[in-house]
Formats: C-alpha cells, sequence, structure tokens
C-alpha cells in the first residue's frame, strides 16, 4: 500500500506544476515566446554566430566580398582585419570615427546604392590571398565572418602513352599542370591507377595520373576526367592507344639510324660548303695581292748620285795628267 500512496503523491505534484506552470505563462507572455521562439527571434539569433567562407578568386578578377547584408542604416562600425603572406593590414568605416585603412595596395570599402558596406578587391593576384576577418556591429549585436581568400587557376590538360620498362605494359598518362588548387583525375576504370601531385615554384600543382593498361586492350581511345574549381563541369581527355606502338617507339633501331643518316648528311654539306668557301676565299687574296716588280730609278735618285760622278771624272782626269807627266 506504501507504493500506492507514493505514486499517487507523485501525480498530484505534477498535475499541480503543471496548473501553476499554465497560470504563469497566461499572466506573462514573454515566458511563452521564451520557451517557443517566433521566426523573427530564431532570424535574429544567427547575428550573434560566427561565420566562416571559403572564397576562390581567379587571377586577374575583382570581387566585392560582403560581411553582412544590413545597411548603414542599422549599422555601427565595419572593419576588416586582413593577414597576407607579406603583412597584416586593417580597413574600418564608422558612423562617429574617421575611415582607417593602412593596406595601400587598391582594397578599399565601398557603399552599394542600398547602403550596403563591401570591401572591393581589385585585379587579384597572390598577395592578396590570405585570411580576412571582418567584423561588423549594429543596434542590438554584432556578426563576425572569416574568409579564407585564395587564388585559383585553371590547369592545362595533356596526356600520352609511355612504355614501362618496370611493369612491362604500356601506361596511359593524364597530366593536369599549372592549377591551382590542384585538380583531380580519374579514369573510366579505376584500377591499376598511380598519381603523383607536384608543386610548382609558380606557386602552382601538376597532377600526373597513370594508367597502367590490360593486355587484352589492342587498340582505342582512353578517356581521362578532369575536374577542377574553375570549371562548371568536369573535362574528358582522350588519348588514342594502338597496343604496341608506346613499345616500338621506344625500342625501335629504326629512329637511330635515321638520326645517324641526319647527322651524317649535315656533316657533309657544311664540310663541303667550308671547303669551297676556302678555296673561293684563296682565290680571292691571290686576285686581290699586289705584285713585286723591279724599282725604277727616280729623278730624286738621279739628282743625289750626279755630284758623286762628276767627283769621280774629276779625279781620273787628274790622274791622268800626272801620269803624262811622269812619262815625259
Amino acid at each position: 500500500m506504501g507504493w500506492i500512496v507514493n505514486l499517487w503523491t507523485i501525480s498530484l505534484l505534477t498535475f499541480s506544476n503543471s496548473f501553476a506552470w499554465t497560470n504563469e505563462t497566461q499572466s506573462n507572455p514573454s515566458l511563452a515566446f521564451s520557451v517557443t521562439p517566433s521566426s523573427s527571434a530564431s532570424t535574429k539569433s544567427l547575428d550573434y554566430f560566427d561565420e566562416e567562407k571559403f572564397i576562390s578568386i581567379k587571377l586577374g578578377e575583382k570581387i566585392n566580398l560582403s560581411c553582412t547584408n544590413r545597411t548603414w542604416s542599422t549599422m555601427l562600425y565595419d572593419t576588416w582585419g586582413l593577414t597576407n603572406t607579406d603583412k597584416t593590414c586593417r580597413i574600418a568605416h564608422s558612423n562617429s570615427e574617421p575611415p582607417v585603412n593602412n593596406c595601400n595596395d587598391g582594397r578599399i570599402l565601398i557603399n552599394t546604392t542600398e547602403g550596403r558596406s563591401q570591401l572591393h578587391i581589385p585585379p587579384f593576384n597572390y598577395t592578396y590571398e590570405g585570411i580576412y576577418k571582418c567584423q561588423t556591429a549594429f543596434q542590438h549585436g554584432s556578426h563576425t565572418t572569416v574568409f579564407n581568400v585564395s587564388a585559383i587557376v585553371q590547369p592545362e590538360i595533356s596526356g600520352r602513352i609511355e612504355y614501362s620498362t618496370n611493369d612491362n605494359h604500356d601506361v596511359a598518362v593524364c597530366e593536369a599542370s599549372n592549377g591551382r588548387p590542384n585538380a583531380s583525375i580519374s579514369w573510366t576504370s579505376d584500377e591499376n591507377v598511380a598519381d603523383k601531385i607536384i608543386y610548382n615554384q609558380n606557386r602552382t600543382f601538376t597532377v600526373e595520373s597513370r594508367l597502367i593498361i590490360p593486355y587484352n586492350t589492342s587498340m582505342g581511345n582512353i578517356t581521362c576526367i578532369v575536374s577542377h574549381p574553375y570549371w562548371n563541369e568536369s573535362q574528358t581527355y582522350t588519348i588514342p592507344y594502338i597496343r604496341g606502338t608506346a613499345q616500338h617507339l621506344r625500342h625501335s633501331p629504326v629512329i637511330p639510324a635515321c638520326l645517324f643518316c641526319v647527322l651524317l648528311i649535315i656533316f657533309v654539306t657544311s664540310f663541303v660548303c667550308i671547303k669551297k668557301h676556302l678555296a673561293d676565299l684563296r682565290n680571292c687574296c691571290k686576285s686581290t695581292m699586289p705584285v713585286a716588280t723591279t724599282p725604277t730609278k727616280t729623278q730624286q735618285d738621279v739628282e743625289e748620285v750626279e755630284p758623286y760622278a762628276s767627283y769621280v771624272e774629276r779625279v781620273n782626269s787628274i790622274y791622268n795628267s800626272s801620269a803624262e807627266l811622269c812619262n815625259v
């Protein structure tokens, strides 16, 4: 009988509490509002939560970022803290204080025709990548949004067939080069696939996907599918394939022989041309070289010799006269 009495007591207490709560909510409507929030109350509560967004911007593209959809009629201030790879700066507008902008790189706050505040980013480049933290204060609350801003670059797709000596298989290679972020490559058959991601010096990525072609594949087209945020839809790339072509091109002796013949022809032609030009050069030099001739006496030489001849003639005359005297 004791447990029956206890059960009856608990039932009376529950009923009395329920009756008291009903009377209290009827006399105080705010309590009823807190138990069952209206749609307007739930909408306002979202303003108090922080929000994080990931934004990818094409290089050279202009963009405007909005921290909130509120207008300046209800806003008190709008401030942006920008953290980039090379610097940190701040841009802010307020109803009561002068504007602040120590970025000095073209990024500014603008107002739309509806009176909303937006951060304007000029033609985008890698220096604008980083964390953008926006805080907006308005009547009865504030809102903070964090933007993870990065550049997006379209990759270049290419493909080829190679022969792998390690596996003794033909391999289809699909490559998405110089993209940012890195692309995703898939095949119509996902078996025997190996992917490699390379980070380039220009801040882009190159993705190489290799598909081992089964032995029972003789010929046809092999298709790879490339996905990237730059495109709205995935891109397909078709690689023509004929079995044995890659191995033949790799090991065929025809290619070295042809290369040797080409080099030999170039060498012989160059030798003949050089020899001919050297012969022409020698003939040209011989024709232009002056011929040595016997020097002739000039009038000046004759005039220089005449005094000496006169002196010799006088000496001979005196000698002859002395000889004649001695004979007498």
